[in-house]
């Protein structure tokens, strides 16, 4: 984990993605990302937004991360993390309990894969969003022009159909898999 300690720690360049996201992200509502001391730590720590070639940092993220790289998943679970996380998640009116934390235990699910155009893709399976995003390759597989500039109104139209598709498939089968 030592490059991404490194990277959220040190920052790296804010790029024009990330300040469009900002953007929408606060849309026409109140601007979160400076008003909440939260938010603002990383985004404004200035007072102000980011802008492009500024430098994001992400310490928390960072300290984070290297806690959970010296103690392991008990770090997380029964820690200082975890007792952090709580706090917040019951200040927010949630009911996770530290007890929750420290009796869960993973589930090991076989993953998902798929060839797509010639290549062997490999994702998580239910109930994470993986499955969709497989779906969504496998349809749009059949159909060689998307992508291309000359047909972005129709390739448009066929990934948001895919994309249809695919979750009504994928929530289907899953549901149907946990009622039964």
């Amino acid at each position: 984990m030592r490059p991404a300690i490194k990277l959220a720690r040190h920052g790296y360049p804010v790029g024009q993605d990330l300040v469009n996201y900002m953007a929408s992200a606060i849309g026409s509502g109140p601007n979160f990302l400076v008003n909440d001391p939260s938010f603002a730590l990383d985004f404004a720590p200035n007072g102000t937004l980011l802008k492009v070639n500024q430098t994001i940092t992400r310490r928390r993220y960072a300290d984070t991360l290297e806690a959970i790289s010296i103690g392991g998943a008990d770090a997380f679970y029964n820690g200082a993390i975890a007792r952090a996380t709580i706090k917040a998640l019951q200040a927010a009116n949630g009911t996770m309990t530290l007890g929750d934390l420290s009796n869960y235990t993973i589930a090991l699910r076989k993953p998902s894969q798929i060839t797509y155009r010639d290549f062997k893709i490999t994702s998580c399976s239910a109930p994470s969003g993986g499955e969709v995003a497989l779906a969504v390759m496998k349809t749009i597989e059949g159909y060689p022009q998307i992508g291309q500039a000359a047909s972005v109104n129709i390739s448009t139209h066929y990934l948001d159909e895919a994309m249809r598709f695919a979750y009504g498939e994928v929530c289907t089968v899953f549901v149907c898999i946990n009622v039964y």
